[in-house]
This record gives C-alpha cells, structure tokens and sequence, in this order.
C-alpha cells in the first residue's frame, strides 16, 4: 500500500520478533469477502523453525532493530516482543495490514508512541491518521491486533470484520481449495487483482489467462518447501507457462553460479488440470546459507 510507508515499515521490522512458538495461521474469517489479494505471515510458527535459528534468531533481530528509523525504534521493539502473526488484504486499489499481537494492553500505549492524530471513532473503536514525511495512512485497535490501512473506508470494513458484522471470507468458495496453512501464504481472489498484476507483470507467464494464483511456504524435516500454483484460463496457457518456465530453466543451467544450480535441482514444474504447479524443497542449511550470502 503505497500510501502507508510507515505501516510497511513496522511489518519489515515486526515480523522477525522472538518468543515461544505458539500458532497464528492464516484466519480467513478476518478478511473481506471483496479482497482480491491476501496474504499472511504465521510469525509464532516462524520463531519455531529451524530456518530461523540458522540465520540468527534473537541476534539478527537485534541487529535489524538497531537500524530502524529513530522514531519508529522502540515501536518496532515493542511489536518484535509480541507479535504472533501478519496478515494482509487489498482489493483493486486499497487495503490493510494486520499485526496480531500477544499482549493488548500494549496497543493503546503503542498507538501513542506513533505520529498519529485521532480521526473519527468506528464503531466504538478509537482510529487514528498516520503521518508520515507526508504520507497518510490510518490506524486502529482491534483486541490485540494493530490494524493499517490506507483509507478510512479500508479500515472501518477491516474492524468490522474482525467484530463479526460484515462478510468475509470464512467457507468462500472464492477462496481457491488449494489454499494450504504455512508458515507464508499468498492468495489471489478473482479478476480484478489479477487482472492488474498482468498488466504491470514483465513476466510473460504472469501474461497468460490467469485464474488464481496460490503461493505456500513451509518448513518440515529439516527442509524448506515452497509451493506455487496457478491455475488458468485454458489447457492452452497452461503448457504456454510450463514451456517458458522450462525455457528459463534452461536457460539458467548455463550460469556459472553454483547457488544457481542449487536452486535449479530444487525446483519442479507439473500441470495437474488448468494447474500449473512449481514446487521446490531445499535443506535449511542450504537456505540458511543463501540469505546469508544476500545479505
């Protein structure tokens, strides 16, 4: 959400927080039945991953924190202590961000560490604009979750959702049945989101008739599993997309790169129906070692 920098700013310094592991999946009751995008981050199972242990755990969230914004600092510590969870929606041109926390006590006095101002109360429920380097957002208290949103209209329907008193997505039929509870989960609904990645998109699959798109991560055994399935318009474009991504495989074999090689060995490309389905499965240690070398 272009409009909301410092909500993006909290997610980045937010979602790397430590505590015990407890669970906070993907919850398709607190988002909008309109949402064309979603997404969601179960940072308490994060926190329990191998993964995370061996690219730093506490320590490199300690060093990430350290170089937060001044003002934006010791929210960013507070959130890092309790968050549980980071969910997205958007529809085609506005959306939200959720952080659930652990400790809702803290909210209101979070809330007050912010450059934020009140704004109309909705429902009962204080609301607050955000400004930022000239940048305007909205924000709110839901029980221990932050809600942020880029309109007033995106955060009064995000709270009334999460109350119980406007459609969401719960037994949707819209929300695809290859929808999966990872540790990261990604989900397009409909047309209209996808009809505006595919027009912004260099990629030529994300070209093709698309239908949805469903992106899953994971980790299980000592490995890390990612998954992607998108499911399109014709048999036609499925073995479009199947021959440009094994084209690009192929192409990419020719690195020099050894981490290239890696990830190629790792990744697999089937068709199940309409689905094209690119999978892949790498060590932790692996993975750990290629963030590492990113950085």
């Amino acid at each position: 959400m272009r409009h909301v920098p410092l909500a993006i700013a909290i997610l980045v310094t937010a979602v790397l927080g430590t505590g015990r592991a407890l669970s906070a999946p993907f919850e398709p009751a607190t988002i909008p039945d309109a949402a064309g995008v979603v997404g969601h981050l179960n940072v308490d199972a994060l926190r329990g991953t191998q993964l995370f242990a061996a690219v730093g755990g506490q320590a490199a969230v300690d060093a990430a924190l350290d170089g937060a914004p001044v003002k934006l600092r010791s929210i960013a510590r507070s959130l890092s202590r309790s968050v549980r969870g980071v969910s997205f929606w958007r529809d085609t041109d506005h959306g939200a961000v959720y952080i659930e926390t652990r400790d809702s006590r803290s909210l209101g006095h979070l809330i007050a560490k912010l450059p934020a101002t009140p704004a109309p109360p909705i429902d009962g429920f204080p609301a607050y604009t955000l400004d930022d380097d000239g940048s305007h957002g909205f924000c709110a208290a839901y029980a221990d979750t932050l809600v942020l949103a880029d309109t007033l209209d995106t955060l009064e329907r995000s709270i009334r959702v999460l109350a119980g008193k406007a459609p969401n997505l719960a037994g949707s039929s819209k929300l695809p049945a290859a929808t999966r509870q990872g540790l990261f989960v990604f989900v397009t609904i409909g047309d209209n989101a996808l009809g505006a990645i595919q027009k912004s998109a260099h990629a030529k699959v994300l070209q093709l008739g698309l239908r949805t798109v469903v992106l899953d991560a994971g980790e299980s055994s000592g490995f890390v599993t990612a998954t992607a399935r998108a499911e399109m318009q014709s048999a036609d474009a499925v073995q479009k997309a199947k021959s440009i991504l094994e084209g690009v495989r192929a192409m990419a074999s020719l690195s020099d790169v050894p981490s290239a090689h890696t990830l190629l060995d790792a990744i697999s490309v089937t068709v199940s129906g309409l689905s094209l389905i690119v999978s892949a499965k790498l060590p932790v240690a692996e993975v750990a070692r290629l963030i590492r070398t990113a950085r």
